[in-house]
């Protein structure tokens, strides 16, 4: 009984550890700008994926965020906070 405690124990305590090492990871800000649009109107959706498997992805039901810009003199900026290291892809449509 006593060893089965000990290996619970073990058990919480890395989970405990693991989840706190997970909150000071280090993330990132990623600002995507899209110039020379055809025209002013409108807004620029953006969205950002994290998996090969989930692009393209031309329904939108596989991204890790999306955001939607606003257009001025045919650009677009938008920025996507804390995001861990890592490999993206961005999908953007006018």
């Amino acid at each position: 009984m006593d060893r089965t405690f000990r290996i619970i124990q073990l058990i919480v305590l890395n989970f405990l550890f693991a989840s706190f090492s997970n909150q000071n990871q280090e993330t990132y800000d990623l600002t995507i700008n899209v110039n020379a649009l055809r025209n002013s109107t409108g807004s620029v959706v953006f969205a950002l994926y994290n998996r090969e498997d989930a692009f393209p992805d031309e329904h939108y039901k596989k991204y890790l965020r999306k955001m939607t810009g606003e257009i001025v003199n045919r650009s677009s900026t938008v920025t996507f906070e804390n995001l861990p290291a890592g490999r993206y892809a961005v999908n953007i449509l006018h």
